[in-house]
């Protein structure tokens, strides 16, 4: 899945990233859509993370696969 499928049934997730994400407020969730820098933010904030966390702990935990293509990366490398 991609940040743009993703998007694309936001709705469909909320309920996905409540559970991911305990601290994670509904309300709060349904105004980030399209946002990925807000909604890592506020990921960071609520979970006590840095930016660069929130944004490996949503892309790990939303995207399959995103692991992989990193390693990948590195390995090419």
């Amino acid at each position: 899945m991609t940040w743009c499928e993703f998007l694309q049934e936001w709705h469909g997730q909320l309920h996905r990233l409540q559970t991911l994400f305990p601290y994670a407020d509904a309300t709060a969730l349904a105004r980030f859509r399209g946002n990925k820098h807000l909604l890592t933010e506020y990921i960071a904030n609520t979970h006590d993370l840095t930016l660069s966390e929130g944004l490996e702990a949503l892309e790990l935990r939303l995207l399959p696969g995103a692991q992989a293509k990193t390693t990948f990366a590195y390995a090419a490398e």
